[in-house]
């Protein structure tokens, strides 16, 4: 094979697993639009990243310390960086971290210059003008790329502020912005984990052939042909099917079941999902909400 040759089936491959990457990532960054800053979520995976690539050297090498040269080879890093970022892993994130709406109530609660001297509670605030604004407050908290007029129909949204009659006059009514309601922590913990297991079967049937080691079970079944009419009907029977094939996994897990321990014992477990797209040209690629 030549030069010209082997350059371009790189530049094929390298496409190729960017595309298969993005599928990966897009659901992830989806759940976080509206939720958690881009600036938050790119740190959670610097994090992730150094903590995955210390844990990858060491079973590479478990006699071997692993060092800051070998982790800016293996992440792409400057080692300086990854310094701050083992200093700061075990930092929580701050609200004001999460969001630029988290940032904006707290320095309206917290900073002196948006408080009403008199009550010291957070005063009531014009929309424009240069100083002691919702504008001013706005380019301080959130940077001068978000308008007070987004910001403040956001937070309109969220029920955390309130115009006044005149509809100049901001008034804060609750500086805690919860970009997850109550109602949605359970689907997002399950979620989370069926996320974390269906990677380690992703992560295990790729690596599986180094150490010869069996395949997990990993199938999906589709069709881009069902007439919308149909759908739920479909759902409604599909959701049958995999309820009665849960109840047999689970009498299977409990038969394995130790009452005490006799031994090593391991994690094993099954998950199913389910989705669908309505439209006529809806078929999941890297581009696409699969």
């Amino acid at each position: 094979m030549g030069q010209q040759s082997a350059l371009a089936e790189q530049k094929a491959d390298i496409s190729w697993l960017v595309s298969a990457m993005v599928r990966m990532i897009r659901p992830i960054v989806r759940f976080a639009v509206g939720r958690v800053s881009c600036t938050a979520l790119v740190n959670m995976v610097r994090e992730v990243y150094i903590a995955e690539a210390k844990m990858y050297l060491s079973m590479q090498n478990p006699d071997r310390r692993v060092t800051r040269s070998a982790l800016a080879l293996l992440c792409g890093m400057d080692s300086r960086a990854i310094a701050a970022l083992e200093d700061s892993t075990n930092k929580m994130l701050s609200v004001a971290d999460v969001s630029s709406q988290s940032a904006i109530l707290e320095m309206w609660h917290r900073d002196d210059a948006f408080r009403d001297p008199e009550t010291g509670e957070p005063a009531s605030l014009l929309i424009h003008g240069p100083h002691g604004t919702f504008q001013r407050l706005v380019s301080r908290a959130a940077g001068r790329a978000v308008t007070p007029q987004t910001a403040l129909e956001s937070l309109l949204e969220s029920g955390n502020i309130e115009l006044d009659k005149t509809g100049t006059l901001v008034r804060l009514i609750d500086p805690v912005y919860k970009p997850v309601k109550e109602s949605e922590k359970t689907a997002i913990e399950a979620g989370s984990l069926a996320v974390n297991f269906l990677g380690k079967s992703i992560i295990h049937n790729t690596n599986r052939h180094s150490g010869n080691r069996p395949s997990w079970l990993q199938q999906d079944r589709w069709s881009y042909r069902i007439p919308c009419h149909r759908v739920d009907i479909l759902r409604r029977d599909l959701r049958e099917t995999l309820e009665r094939h849960i109840r047999e996994i689970e009498s299977s897990l409990e038969s394995e079941e130790m009452e005490t321990t006799e031994g090593a014992e391991c994690s094993v477990g099954i998950g199913w999902y389910y989705w669908e797209e309505r439209g006529s040209n809806n078929k999941p690629d890297s581009t696409n909400r699969s």
